[in-house]
């Protein structure tokens, strides 16, 4: 008797584990990276790339730029989001990127803010904290609350920011709060606050900001005219083959751009 139930328990085990390694074998895709991609775009074509394909997406993180690239480079995602041009060193990975759309930098206000249009260096001076009052830069007489993510998590917004706003200078004394979209939230509340974000992600009570006198509109975007235009890429260790070709193709369709479309500039 003991040996007839050790032999159901063995025989239950292997089961199990066979059954275990072919669910594996069949599990979907995993996306990490860019928190702003993978809600507005990943998440909705997902169920438009599994009827047409049968590709499964059965993660989608929002870890931020870094941290996917890092991920697809020790296999622990297939693909990240990029929100900006890889970086020289990232290149010398040879890491496989292909440009899904266009997307901006705004830089919000409350929409109560006088304020309709900043230079370069007048948001440089802001966030490096050397401009610290609106009426410095035509609006009211009152301290300015500068909002980022957290200066920490590597997110793509916060360090294409840096590199073309600030120089690559420090940031001053500013409100971190991630994500960012808890940052709008607060902007919305907050007359004096200010924030850069994809200008995808814009609320009700905010407003943004012309550049330079650009406005990040979907045509001065897609020519490149405003300062803080950004391409927008799918990432893979290597070349895409099986179903991360699939998703790769899929996102450059006429279905998969028109999804794109939606919150961004398209490629086509």
């Amino acid at each position: 008797m003991t040996i007839k139930r050790a032999y159901i328990a063995s025989a239950a085990f292997v089961s199990a584990l066979a059954f275990a390694q072919v669910e594996a074998a069949y599990a979907g895709l995993a996306y990490e990276g860019s928190s702003t991609m993978g809600e507005t775009i990943i998440t909705v074509m997902a169920p438009g790339l599994e009827a047409k394909t049968g590709v499964k997406i059965d993660k989608v993180g929002s870890a931020g730029v870094d941290k996917g690239i890092k991920a697809v480079m020790e296999g622990a995602a297939d693909v990240a989001g990029v929100a900006r041009a890889l970086t020289r060193e990232e290149k010398k990975n040879k890491l496989y990127a292909q440009t899904i759309g266009y997307d901006a930098i705004a830089v919000f206000v409350n929409a109560k803010n006088p304020v309709k249009k900043l230079s370069k260096a007048q948001l440089k001076g802001i966030f490096t904290g050397k401009i610290a009052n609106w009426k410095e830069v035509g609006g009211a007489n009152a301290t300015i609350v500068v909002v980022t993510e957290v200066k920490a998590s590597g997110r793509g917004t916060y360090k294409v920011f840096k590199e073309v706003v600030l120089d690559n200078t420090d940031y001053g004394t500013a409100k971190e709060i991630e994500p960012v979209q808890e940052g709008l939230k607060y902007v919305s509340t907050d007359e004096n606050a200010i924030v850069a974000a994809s200008a995808s992600l814009g609320i009700e009570g905010v407003k943004y900001v012309a550049v330079n006198d650009v406005e990040p509109v979907a045509a001065n975007i897609k020519k490149g005219s405003y300062l803080l235009s950004r391409p927008m890429l799918l990432v893979s260790k290597t070349l895409p083959s099986g179903d991360l070709k699939k998703l790769f193709e899929y996102v450059i369709s006429p279905e998969g751009q028109a999804i794109v479309s939606k919150k961004f500039v398209p490629i086509k």
